[in-house]
């Protein structure tokens, strides 16, 4: 079947094209119809002949101006006309009375039809007039139609054409049969730098060629009625060499005869750029290849071989003789003889789907163990074939069975050693607990002592200082009542020590040294019940106690400083009866937890707040008005599977905990604290008396900039006393 020639027929349109444009002239010119053209805001752009004369104004006058102007009762079809172009309506008819050349009035039917651009929106309309008390003759009605119908077909074939012409790519010039060019598009103009008339002022095409003689020899070619093609180097207006693929073909008449040619320049500069930079890279994968220490073997679609490396053909020990007769069939056959297991490589992954690839371990019949790996070869989204890589791993897998035994003697040493740090990790972190306990509580319960025995003392004769207080009180009552006038050196005394402020006073200062003396004996009462001794075993204990002695310490630490503001404690307590638990150590998580909840918030408050002087008094404030605050909850859980649990949760809403050091929170010695100001042990600790101690749990959570909660779970009832 002869492949057809699309350029053989655009001669033959561009000539129908340029009779188009002569006769689109001449049917304006002379159409026996009265017809305009409009834009979208109704300004003229064509009117026949016809249509001057029924207005009687010229038509320089008319193109540009508006219709309602020429045509002030055309106002009344505005609804009719507008729908028109809004694109309502594809056809409109109307009447309209029309004052032809100033005379007397005729009656006119309008039909008006939009026309459209190249986008396919529309671009205004044409109103055909017709006189209703002259109508046409039924031929003249189907000669108009006709060429109408011929007009619409040629402009959409010269539209068609012309917006082809200037959308390509290409560089296009068109030339008389002298030579000379007649038409050049856009993309022309930016290749070469010329506009037409530049161009036309050399007469020919010929200034375009750095030979002359090449420019005649495909002018002269091509005239004859042949077509050109060829790759060169063309010049643009500044003399700069571009390299060209050009195509010349001729324009011929409807009777055959060449009357001119078209130019079709394609710019290779980019193409030749990228043709270095393939072959550049293909010398560098060739490279590549041969320098790998896999053997790689590429097939096509077809199971041809399309790249093998030297590695490939050394990996296989393919003999000369078959390797050399690039026999793609041979060798292959060749290869898989050679092979006593695989999977896919046997028969090179034709089972496999396009997009599947493959690992496997391939074993020859010479005891070698070949790793395999296969992907699929794709190529403008279309399969090519598949790549596979052999890499030679015998003497690998002989160095890993020797590893792997080294290694299991090594992993059973590295267990016991493991289990045994392991076991001196748990031993120490125990021993610092059970010396830091019991050092905190010998300190604790010898001060406690050591306090309580004047505290007793100065409580106990506080009694007897009220009575003898009052005693002497009376008396010295009694003698300003039976003695009014005491002598001069009484009354000066009297006076001089202000005896009814001293009365009142006294008893005062009695009843402030009763009420410190009160709260030292609750601190020492706390500090007993804090370090409350273990080598009994577990006692039922109030929880709440336990708790409260806890803050009852760590008062000072609640409080506001200059540095920093108070600390709002908020208890939640449930109703919970007395837990079974070991209350010093209990104790001693509670101290952990609520410490490292205030370090938190002395953290958080030092970095977002400061104290200012409100209405001259100093007052703490911060940007965000957060008040530091620690929530404790107390809660009983029902727990049907385990029994009755107490649940203590301890909350603070300071800044959180980075996510990237949670996991690390109960490890032994670790911290985040400087130097001096934490020992790693707190939590670790915290976490061994209720996880291991009491059968408990220590969970927590925190959103960075929300705060953090511990919970603390254990069971009411310890299994074993």
């Amino acid at each position: 079947m002869a492949k057809a020639n699309p350029k053989a027929q655009w001669g033959t349109i561009l000539t129908r094209a340029n009779h188009a444009e002569k006769y689109l002239r001449w049917f304006v010119e002379f159409c026996p119809v009265p017809i305009a053209m409009f834009d979208r805001d109704m300004n003229y752009i064509l009117v026949s002949q016809p249509w001057v004369k029924m207005l009687g104004i010229p038509r320089l006058k008319l193109i540009g101006t508006n219709l309602y102007d020429s045509l002030p009762r055309a106002i009344a079809h505005k609804n009719g006309l507008e729908r028109c172009l809004s694109g309502g309506q594809m056809h409109y008819v109307g009447e309209i009375e029309i004052m032809t050349r100033g005379e007397s009035a005729h009656t006119f039917q309008w039909n008006v039809q939009t026309w459209y651009g190249d986008d396919g929106s529309a671009g205004g309309i044409i109103i055909a007039s017709q006189a209703l008390t002259d109508p046409l003759s039924s031929s003249l009605k189907q000669q108009l139609a006709e060429e109408i119908e011929e007009r619409r077909y040629l402009e959409d074939a010269f539209t068609k054409i012309g917006t082809a012409i200037e959308s390509a790519n290409d560089a296009i010039c068109i030339t008389d049969e002298t030579g000379k060019p007649i038409y050049i598009n856009l993309a022309f103009s930016d290749l070469f730098a010329y506009d037409l008339s530049a161009l036309q002022e050399d007469q020919n095409f010929a200034c375009l060629f750095a030979d002359i003689e090449t420019s005649q020899i495909i002018h002269k070619a091509v005239m004859r009625g042949g077509n050109w093609s060829s790759e060169l180097h063309m010049r643009d207006r500044h003399r700069q060499d571009v390299p060209m693929a050009l195509r010349v073909n001729p324009v011929k008449n409807p009777s055959g005869q060449v009357i001119g040619t078209t130019y079709v320049c394609t710019n290779i500069s980019d193409r030749q750029v990228a043709e270095a930079e393939i072959n550049k890279s293909f010398a560098a994968l060739g490279a590549t290849l041969e320098a790998t220490a896999d053997g790689i073997l590429v097939l096509d679609e077809c199971s041809n071989i399309t790249i093998c490396n030297q590695k490939f053909v050394e990996l296989w020990r393919i003999p000369d003789r078959i390797f050399t007769s690039h026999n793609d069939t041979q060798i292959l056959e060749y290869v898989t003889q050679r092979i006593t297991s695989s999977q896919y490589l046997h028969n090179f992954g034709k089972e496999l789907r396009g997009d599947q690839n493959s690992f496997e371990v391939v074993e020859l019949d010479d005891g070698r163990t070949l790793e395999c790996y296969s992907q699929p070869q794709h190529v403008l989204d279309g399969r090519a074939g598949r790549v596979w890589s052999l890499r030679d791993i015998t003497e690998r897998l002989a160095a890993e069975a020797l590893v792997r035994a080294s290694e299991e003697k090594y992993r059973l040493q590295a267990e016991k050693l493991e289990y045994a740090l392991q076991e001196l990790k748990s031993t120490q972190s125990q021993l610092i607990q059970a010396e830091k306990m019991s050092g905190l509580g010998q300190l604790v319960a010898g001060i406690a002592h050591e306090i309580n025995n004047p505290v007793n003392f100065i409580y106990g004769n506080l009694s007897y200082a009220d009575t003898y207080t009052a005693d002497l009180l009376s008396l010295v009552e009694a003698y300003r009542v039976n003695y009014p006038t005491p002598v001069e050196p009484v009354q000066a005394k009297l006076q001089e020590i202000d005896i009814d402020f001293l009365a009142q006073d006294f008893t005062k200062l009695i009843g402030s040294i009763r009420l410190g003396a009160e709260r030292i004996h609750r601190i020492v009462l706390s500090l007993n019940k804090f370090s409350r001794s273990d080598e009994a075993g577990a006692k039922y204990v109030d929880i709440h106690e336990g708790i409260d002695s806890t803050l009852m310490i760590l008062q000072s630490r609640i409080k506001s400083t200059p540095s920093r503001p108070e600390i709002l404690i908020k208890r939640d307590y449930g109703d919970l009866p007395e837990v079974e638990c070991y209350a010093g150590q209990l104790n001693q998580v509670f101290m952990n937890l609520l410490t490292n909840a205030i370090d938190a918030l002395e953290s958080d408050a030092e970095h977002n707040g400061m104290w200012q002087m409100v209405n001259d008094k100093p007052q703490w404030t911060r940007k965000d008005g957060k008040v530091s605050t620690i929530l404790i909850r107390t809660e009983i859980l029902n727990n049907q599977s385990h029994g009755d649990r107490l649940v203590v949760t301890i909350a603070d809403n300071g800044s959180g905990i980075p996510e990237d050091i949670r996991n690390r929170l109960f490890d032994l010695f670790f911290t985040t604290k400087p130097v001096g100001k934490g020992t790693g042990l707190g939590l670790s600790i915290a976490y061994q008396i209720v996880t291991e101690n009491h059968g408990g749990k220590l969970s927590f959570r925190s959103e960075v900039g929300i705060g953090t909660e511990f919970t603390i779970e254990i069971p009411l009832k310890q299994l074993q006393n």
